[in-house]
């Protein structure tokens, strides 16, 4: 009789805010589970797609020298004469890449009016390295990888917002999770079993101390990246983001480049304006660039694009985008949300635009990949701890007490 009225004592203590998130806790878990597993799954792996595109596509890196490299105009005239051998006679070149020493520059043509491929090129003798039209086996596996992270293998209209429902669920379950993991009172036993996992333990304690130790210090990493992840399947979500961030309304992402001036008559024979512009980038930025890329007019009255990304030439939060005249090659001022440089910005416009470069972990380069990459492992594998401790609770002790009963009855 004592032992009952303790139980009904010790039970007693949990108050219905702490049972409504350990039940919210449960059952959203269990409902959203398999999808947090693959959309986790999958973006850990994505993580290193730049790595893996590198090493395995060898057209990618050249042996870095010691002079400056080509400029446009002579890399240009190299692949005209390869589209002459190769009898493309309207082949078109429509951008120019270039990146850090030791990687190959990147020549964007168009084959036919219909199609477009790329030229991997030495930019230093202008070695045609590969001519691609298709991407390559390890781009194929990150394009599946990206569609299951992305839509789970579904259709986008459908796929994404479902995508995006589950991690709003998970973002639920790691808070209700938090609550749960807080203990009642704080005591040595309790702070042992809150920060660390006791490995000399039997399987099922240990599958809890994964879940709620590994869960616990991974708890910011898992929720950043959920959050930012979130900001691309709903704009209202992002919107409320921009909002909290920066107490204002989003401005519209309108897309409106300068146009050149096409009654113009300026001399160009002299300069060649791609060179030009190559000229006064190198010597604006010097060294300091991951990769600058000039994207080729089509229209008449298109502008030269030039967007130059800073760190490993993969990050896009700090780019700068300049435009050019395609006549003359003035500099040509642009307005827009996309126009403004990244150190004009507030810090809450800052942190806005590094979202994307957050949620794929490549905001510090290779040390916060490889947190995103255990964050992401860490969240694919809640789904699972979690529910075999919900099958044990449910279902172990009953199997336990079936076959105990079955030993004693044969024993008869």
């Amino acid at each position: 009789m004592l032992k009952a009225k303790s139980n009904v004592t010790k039970k007693s203590k949990k108050s219905i805010f702490r049972k409504v998130s350990e039940w919210l806790h449960l059952w959203l878990g269990l409902i959203s589970g398999v999808i947090v597993f693959v959309v986790c799954l999958t973006g850990g792996i994505w993580t290193w797609r730049y790595e893996t595109w590198y090493f395995t596509e060898p057209y990618q890196r050249v042996i870095a020298l010691d002079k400056p490299y080509l400029t446009p105009s002579a890399i240009e005239k190299k692949v005209q004469d390869y589209f002459d051998k190769k009898g493309l006679k309207g082949a078109e070149i429509t951008g120019i890449n270039y990146s850090k020493p030791g990687k190959s520059a990147l020549i964007f043509y168009r084959p036919d009016t219909s199609t477009f491929a790329q030229l991997y090129v030495n930019p230093y003798t202008a070695e045609i390295l590969k001519d691609k039209s298709e991407a390559a086996p390890a781009e194929k596996f990150f394009i599946f990888i990206r569609a299951g992270h992305r839509f789970l293998w579904l259709p986008q209209k459908v796929g994404s917002p479902i995508v995006g429902a589950a991690c709003i669920i998970f973002v639920v379950t790691m808070i209700t999770g938090l609550i749960w993991w807080f203990p009642l009172k704080w005591t040595k036993k309790t702070r042992e079993k809150s920060f660390r996992v006791k490995w000399s333990a039997g399987w099922k304690r240990l599958n809890i101390d994964l879940h709620n130790v590994f869960g616990f210090y991974s708890l910011l990493f898992v929720m950043l990246l959920t959050i930012t992840g979130i900001m691309f399947t709903f704009r209202w979500f992002e919107h409320g983001v921009f909002r909290t961030l920066t107490w204002r309304a989003p401005a519209e992402k309108s897309y409106d480049p300068p146009t050149s001036d096409t009654i113009t008559t300026v001399d160009t024979h002299s300069v060649n304006i791609e060179d030009k512009i190559w000229d006064r980038m190198h010597q604006k930025y010097g060294d300091r660039y991951g990769k600058i890329s000039i994207d080729f007019p089509e229209k008449s009255n298109d502008s030269y694009q030039v967007m130059v990304q800073f760190g490993d030439g993969t990050l896009i939060y700090n780019n700068a985008v300049h435009y050019f005249d395609k006549i003359s090659g003035k500099e040509l001022l642009s307005k827009g949300e996309r126009a403004r440089p990244y150190s004009s910005l507030s810090l809450g416009e800052k942190i806005y635009r590094m979202d994307f470069d957050i949620h794929t972990g490549q905001i510090l380069g290779l040390p916060t990949k490889i947190i995103a990459f255990i964050a992401c492992i860490i969240g694919a594998s809640l789904p699972i701890t979690g529910f075999i401790i919900w099958y044990n609770r449910k279902w172990g002790k009953r199997s336990k007490k079936v076959y105990r009963k079955s030993q004693v009855d044969g024993a008869e």
